[in-house]
């Protein structure tokens, strides 16, 4: 039986975000309360103290547990519901979350677009109703009828 976790080379992980976010060594080490050498160390070290890795990715913005997960999609959903809510500590990744929030942004901006056109429709359907009462009605004079309100 497979558990579904990978090997992963943490130091150059925590490296490679440390740069996408443009980030010295010693602002990461600030951030983390150590010094610029531990941080050498750490980036060069394949694993790490989970307390740690806790605090670089609070730091760095990044779920650095997530890389050891080889399958983020097979979390049940009573997991996935938990995450939702707040709870960080189970299986769900933060990138399956920001990805499904923007499927969802995006389902939502085209239901306002739809929303927004049926109430054009809306509109120009009452305004045609209103002059077709008019039109009616102004017949009806002409030919005699009386009104009916």
């Amino acid at each position: 039986m497979s558990i579904g976790i990978k090997h992963v080379h943490i130091g150059r992980e925590i490296d490679k975000r440390r740069l996408e976010l443009g980030i010295s060594k010693s602002e990461l080490g600030r951030r983390i309360h150590v010094p610029q050498q531990h941080i050498n160390r750490i980036l060069e070290k394949e694993t790490i103290d989970t307390g740690k890795l806790i605090d670089i990715s609070v730091a760095l913005e990044k779920n650095f547990f997530d890389l050891y997960a080889s399958d983020t999609h097979n979390v049940s959903a009573y997991l996935a519901a938990v995450s939702i809510h707040g709870d960080a500590n189970n299986m769900i990744g933060e990138s399956e979350v920001a990805s499904e929030l923007s499927q969802t942004k995006v389902v939502l901006e085209e239901k306002d677009k739809t929303i927004q056109v049926l109430n054009d429709e809306i509109k120009r359907l009452e305004e045609s109703l209103e002059d077709k009462t008019l039109i009616i009605s102004f017949y009806k004079e002409k030919v005699g009828e009386p009104i009916k309100k």
